[in-house]
């Protein structure tokens, strides 16, 4: 009778611990600001740009996903995922249902106290059971379905933040020779073509070198106007004339740089990247950004394809 009541409770224990219910919780540090974090998790269009497994639906077929969002909740479903993010303070609670298995997690953000803005502390806590949480005190229990280590590594990664690969470069040059000219919104191309002869010219007749591609900057003028500047290093000084215009650049001075192969007229998401790491990072802008046009051609539509390096200057 007592070997029954033994093996009866020995059954009842091992019930237990698979029933009851319990939280393993994790702390780690993310290298990113608390703002960054923040607007990432708050954000539900944002999920599928660290989530791989939404990304990954997404590239397969953009319209299984949808979102649907309340106040202080939003929920993304997409076959077989569905996800229930809850917004309290600081704190994401979700919700998660993927092949019919349920996990259920929650973030907390908080930024490090006092010293480094640029870093933020992650806890997770994650409802699981007893015998898991047993488990997890012998050997190190995975979060793995709290996603935790994919959020972490697309925060730290700047090719995954920001979508492009952001480096560190220097003015190359001391000499620059560039023509200036506000014009028509419509007739930018066709003036900066003219421009680009005008450049051509004055290398020729000055005796000079071109050292590096082509530089140039299309700014906004209003709605029916473009200022248009274009652009050579060269190797040595020059005198200015009537069109042409040397300036001395500060040599080996910072840029911050990233490529863009595409569209002319979609460029303008590497200049989004660049100026969000700016603000990250605290940067400001020594002088207007300029493109550097890899080829050494111009556009002569908003729809050519162009392959061109975006540059940011600042003072370090």
């Amino acid at each position: 009778m007592k070997i029954k009541l033994i093996l009866l409770l020995l059954f009842l224990a091992v019930l237990a611990s698979l029933l009851i219910p319990v939280n393993q919780q994790k702390t780690i540090l993310i290298k990113s600001s608390f703002l960054n974090l923040y607007s990432l998790l708050s954000n539900p269009e944002k999920w599928e740009r660290w989530r791989p497994d939404i990304q990954k639906d997404i590239l397969a077929d953009s319209g299984k996903i949808s979102i649907k969002k309340d106040t202080g909740s939003f929920t993304i479903k997409y076959a077989p995922l569905e996800l229930l993010v809850k917004l309290k303070g600081n704190s994401f609670d979700i919700e998660e249902k993927n092949n019919g298995k349920s996990t259920h997690y929650s973030y907390i953000v908080a930024p490090l106290p006092n010293k480094l803005p640029a870093q933020t502390i992650l806890a997770v806590d994650k409802k699981t059971k007893l015998l898991n949480y047993l488990i997890g005190q012998v050997s190190e229990a995975s979060f793995a379905d709290t996603h935790i280590d994919d959020l972490k590594k697309f925060m730290e990664n700047d090719d995954l933040l920001y979508g492009f690969k952001i480096t560190k470069i220097r003015v190359p040059e001391s000499n620059l020779i560039v023509v200036r000219k506000e014009v028509l919104k419509n007739k930018k191309f066709a003036e900066a073509a003219q421009m680009l002869t005008q450049l051509q010219q004055f290398v020729k007749m000055h005796g000079v070198k071109q050292m590096q591609p082509l530089i140039a900057q299309f700014l906004p003028r209003g709605e029916d106007s473009s200022q248009v500047n274009v652009g050579f290093f060269i190797d040595k000084e020059v005198v200015s004339d009537k069109a042409v215009t040397f300036v001395r650049m500060p040599k080996g001075g910072p840029l911050y740089s990233a490529v863009f192969n595409g569209k002319f007229n979609k460029r303008q998401k590497v200049y989004n990247a660049l100026q969000q790491y700016f603000i990250d990072h605290t940067y400001q802008s020594a002088i207007l950004p300029f493109e550097s046009y890899l080829d050494n051609k111009l556009p002569t539509s908003d729809t050519d394809d162009v392959n061109i390096r975006v540059n940011f200057s600042t003072y370090f």
